[in-house]
């Protein structure tokens, strides 16, 4: 019979678990059971790939409350941890686009993602 895997720990970068705090409680809740998913090294129904080669890796979780949509990035496959970038109230200018400036976030935190995960890789 096969042991159960151990779940992937979530490492916070940046600010981002304050970020995610900071949403409604029916949208943490749903950003919530998308990281366990991964944890659990799974796919969430709401959750896709980002479009674009300089987010490879990067998983995107949509979630449409009230009038407004919420976004969670996360990357699971560096490692055995779940690195989660940041999560905010999706406001587009322009029809659907996700605006320059959360696009910029999500690159800078997934920087500061990989160093993350080559200073832990040199540490153990």
């Amino acid at each position: 019979m096969d042991q159960p895997t151990q779940p992937k720990p979530v490492i916070w970068v940046g600010p981002a678990r304050r970020e995610l705090k900071a949403l409604p409680r029916e949208v943490r809740r749903t950003m919530g059971i998308a990281l366990w998913f991964a944890q659990q090294r799974r796919m969430h129904p709401a959750a896709a790939p980002m479009k674009g080669k300089q987010f490879a890796g990067v998983i995107e979780v949509r979630e449409d409350f009230g009038r407004s949509t919420y976004r969670l990035m996360y990357v699971a496959k560096l490692g055995d941890v779940i690195y989660a970038l940041c999560a905010f109230q999706k406001k587009a200018t322009k029809g659907i686009a996700t605006p320059k400036h959360l696009l910029t976030r999500v690159a800078e935190r997934l920087r500061q993602a990989h160093a993350i995960h080559q200073q832990r890789g040199a540490e153990q």
